[in-house]
């Protein structure tokens, strides 16, 4: 038995109202998972029916869901009431956390997008404004001087043609721009939008990335070359898009 022991049986107690029930229902089954003395089982039985417990835990999940409100604030803001049970859901899967929050927020991303893609959530611009939040927040935590340097380092042709690192492409069927504008000025859904094809490109090339819309077929050709399905290309269109810093 260990002191180690006590203090992770807490932590995740105090992470997790669901496991904080069970130990009341069955303080055996779950106090078995940890090396413990019988007076620290005891204790952390106390420890759970006290009424601070609440708080603690209220406490817990405010503190890990501050930063993903603050990092994908519109897709939160789709959530809406939604959003704290699927942020439960999500931390069943991913207890652990070192404090990194773009790691956590980045993995809460990819655990949404695979609930849009499931159907789990089928509200109609979620899909595309967190794709949106998703590409800010990795130009927010890219080393972009660096990134510049060593492009500026390396002069010379790549074997194939490649969207430029500082660049993303995304596809929306909602007008991005009113879209966008509602969600800053924070109007709930449902939104009266042109629906259509919309080619948004971002550019994080400078401190404040700069977005703008582009044609779709300009829309269609980065995204392909992206993936890496690109058809070919003539000299002449290969360097109009790299003196255009979209690829390299």
């Amino acid at each position: 038995m260990t002191m180690a022991a006590f203090q992770k049986a807490m932590c995740d107690l105090i992470a997790s109202p669901d496991l904080c029930l069970e130990l009341v229902e069955t303080p055996d089954a779950v106090l078995g998972r940890y090396d413990l003395s019988e007076r620290d089982r005891r204790r952390l039985v106390e420890v759970v029916q006290q009424p601070g417990m609440v708080v603690n835990c209220s406490l817990y999940r405010a503190n890990r869901l501050s930063p993903i409100i603050n990092l994908i604030p519109h897709t939160c803001f789709l959530l809406g009431d939604a959003l704290l049970g699927e942020a439960t859901e999500f931390w069943k899967g991913f207890k652990e956390t070192r404090m990194q929050f773009h790691d956590e927020v980045k993995q809460f991303g990819d655990f949404l997008q695979h609930r849009i893609e499931m159907g789990v959530l089928q509200h109609a611009m979620l899909g595309e404004v967190l794709e949106y939040e998703r590409a800010l927040n990795e130009f927010r935590y890219t080393p972009r001087i660096e990134v510049l340097a060593q492009l500026e380092r390396s002069m010379s042709v790549s074997e194939s043609l490649r969207l430029h690192p500082l660049i993303r492409v995304l596809l929306f069927r909602h007008e991005p721009r009113r879209l966008l504008q509602l969600l800053d000025e924070r109007q709930p859904p449902p939104y009266e939008l042109a629906e259509g094809e919309y080619w948004l490109l971002l550019d994080g090339k400078d401190e404040e990335v700069e977005t703008k819309l582009i044609d779709p077929t300009v829309g269609r050709l980065l995204k392909a070359i992206d993936a890496g399905s690109a058809p070919s290309l003539s000299a002449a269109d290969v360097e109009v898009l790299v003196e255009a810093g979209l690829c390299i």
